[in-house]
């Protein structure tokens, strides 16, 4: 019997390995690479001052609507349930007021520009990783032929190679990859494109490019790590290369994404808030970040040897969802890298970088899921000896970024059962003093009115705060096709975000649940393409939030629930017709004023329009043919070819 082209391809096509040690980490014990720079500069003292700045002003607004939440449940005496409803507030409410402040920082930086890296030494030798696992291979190989079509066109004088990092475990599967690898090369027949497919899977994504690194990582001296579904234009990439090349203290320098490829109304919401307040909030960070920014697991430049030598990571300790494989690698790689001396940066000026969303609110609870358990992980992490404390921060904020969830459920939950009497708690002279009624002596506003208008209008400040960056910029604003069309889509996207937030409370809240229990989420391969799922499946899945929801809805009508709740319950009870609506594609009525249209929408950029002109051209044939037995690197001319199985 025939043995199938990946098979034969572990014997004929294996290039020559350039092994390159990977050591586990210890967590127990501080790291230093002694490869890193001996001495980095110490850290400016405005720097410092900025870091105390953002953390200061968080917490000083936390304290203060904390203090007046009590002083609002003086009257009588503050019960036990009161202060533990004040301290789920406060816990939820400093991570709003740094988000906050942190996004004041980015819009007051919105005119400042990323200045042109100084020009490397020497050319660079460039991997290009993209990790698959049961993807399509034709749109795989379409975003891997537009790169290296797009890095062609800049004439850099670095070299690059991109290797297609097969995860696939499904056999027949593999041989529609080394199909499409095949019709890829003839494409792009001068391209160093690579295709290597494992089958033991050991480690996940992070344990397929740490294979890549003991086997292949030696002969390059950076990588740059993409997503299946995500592409970068090739003067992007050589402005990574070159700002690597030019800053010998820096192992890893982070991208900001933008979505495109999305037809959905939800896919459409997604890509809108990330166009439109995303740069903010990542100019933001990068402002007091710095040299400790974070990683987000693709679309980033990394030093090879620095990640080999400093992020090699063990198994977690203990069974369950809490132990062995770490799943949310890049926060940890990141912490481990600055562990070690290396800087870890973030460009959010530098465009030219995209990545797919999950097109239907489904897909995105399925994958959130899995994110949930990877950060909930980082507890047994956080801990690790020597890590710097900024990169102890990004663990914690990706674990808060779960917890907030289930907090502000409970907080809620228990405010059912808690009354105030807003009126005696100002004029009680007995009493706690309140806060507003000492700076609005001449009003009637209670604590809290102020507690509920403060956490609104900190909540919504990343929100304002982006839009305004696009509508105060001209070019901004003609890019989303004038003020009038980015006002009106902004308020769309701010009512149905708000819809949406009280159902992704309530599966975020179960995603914690099922994690503490120990049901693990397992490695499924993300569903890339809207699916119209049933509105009865849609009922099954949103049960638990229709359910509360109509309980809730009952509450207000016979008087015992407030109807400041109100916009929650809708977006409860109405959590599966919502979704049903967001999985369908936006309305003529929406393309034809303008409307929820991002930029990258409006005019698709140059590097999609190379993965959709190769997607074309790799469309399958009716049959599949394999490689001819008689393959070889030479005979399909290419001489630095890898169709492996290891």
């Amino acid at each position: 019997m025939t043995s199938p082209a990946w098979e034969r391809g572990a014997h004929e096509s294996l290039p020559p390995e350039a092994p390159l040690a990977m050591p586990e980490q210890c967590f127990d014990t501080p790291f230093h690479d002694p490869a890193a720079p001996a001495s980095q500069a110490p850290v400016r003292p405005f720097l410092s001052f900025r870091r105390l700045g953002v953390f200061s002003i968080a917490l000083a607004t936390t304290l203060g609507l904390l203090y007046e939440t009590l002083a609002a449940f003086s009257v009588g005496g503050v019960t036990p349930s009161e202060v533990g409803i004040a301290t789920l507030f406060a816990a939820n409410f400093f991570w709003i007021s740094l988000s906050g402040v942190n996004v004041v920082l980015g819009f007051l930086g919105r005119n400042r520009r990323s200045t042109a890296p100084a020009a490397p030494d020497g050319p660079m030798n460039v991997a290009l990783l993209v990790p698959a696992y049961n993807e399509d291979p034709g749109r795989v190989f379409a975003n891997a032929s537009a790169m290296l079509k797009s890095l062609d066109d800049t004439g850099s004088t670095h070299s690059f190679s991109l290797f297609v990092l097969s995860d696939t475990r499904d056999a027949d599967a593999a041989e529609e990859e080394v199909a499409m690898y095949m019709r890829a090369k003839r494409l792009v027949p001068n391209a160093r494109l690579f295709y290597r497919r494992r089958t033991g899977n050991i480690g996940r994504k992070a344990g397929n490019i740490e294979e890549w690194c003991r086997r292949w990582g030696a002969a390059y001296e950076a990588m740059v790590v993409l997503d299946a579904d995500s592409v970068m234009e090739g003067q992007t990439i050589v402005h990574l290369v070159d700002e690597l090349a030019s800053d010998p203290t820096a192992g890893l320098i982070q991208t900001v994404p933008r979505l495109i490829q999305t037809d959905t109304l939800f896919g459409r919401l997604q890509q809108f808030a990330t166009a439109a307040y995303g740069q903010t909030l990542a100019r933001g960070f990068a402002s007091w970040f710095v040299g400790e920014s974070n990683y987000w697991g693709h679309n980033a430049i990394i030093r090879t040897r620095a990640f080999a030598a400093s992020a090699g990571l063990p198994d977690l300790k203990g069974n369950g969802p809490f132990g062995g494989t770490v799943m949310s690698h890049d926060f940890v790689e990141a912490a481990l890298l600055r562990r070690a001396g290396w800087k870890v940066r973030l460009l959010p000026e530098l465009g030219g970088s995209f990545e797919e969303t999950p097109p239907t609110l489904i897909d995105h609870v399925v994958r959130d899921q899995r994110w949930c358990q990877g950060n909930l992980q980082h507890v047994g992490v956080v801990g690790t000896a020597g890590l710097h404390p900024l990169s102890r921060f990004h663990l914690v904020h990706g674990i808060m970024a779960y917890m907030a969830a289930p907090l502000w459920l409970l907080f809620i939950l228990l405010g059912l059962f808690t009354t105030v009497d807003p009126m005696a708690s100002i004029f009680a002279v007995d009493h706690w003093q309140s806060l507003t009624r000492s700076v609005t002596i001449n009003s009637d506003m209670t604590p809290m009115q102020l507690i509920f208008t403060v956490t609104i209008g900190v909540l919504f400040l990343p929100k304002v705060l982006g839009f305004l960056s696009q509508v105060l910029g001209h070019d901004h604003a003609r890019s989303w096709g004038g003020r009038g069309r980015l006002t009106v889509s902004f308020i769309l996207e701010v009512l149905l975000s708000a819809a949406v937030a009280p159902v992704l409370m309530v599966q975020q809240t179960l995603a914690v649940m099922r994690t503490l229990a120990g049901q693990e989420q397992g490695w499924n391969a993300q569903r890339r393409d809207a699916a119209r799922d049933s509105f009865g499946s849609l009922l099954r899945i949103h049960a638990v939030e229709t359910v509360l929801g109509l309980g809730l809805l009952y509450g207000i009508a016979v008087g015992v629930i407030t109807l400041w709740l109100t916009p929650v319950v809708v977006g409860l009870v109405l959590a599966a017709p919502l979704s049903s609506l967001l999985a369908r594609r936006p309305a003529a009525l929406f393309d034809s004023l303008g409307l929820l249209i991002a930029p990258e929408q409006r005019v698709t950029p140059e590097i999609a329009e190379f993965a959709g002109h190769f997607h074309r051209q790799l469309a399958p044939s009716t049959t599949v043919a394999s490689a001819p037995e008689n393959t070889t690197p030479s005979s399909i001319g290419a001489a630095d070819v890898v169709v492996a199985s290891a």
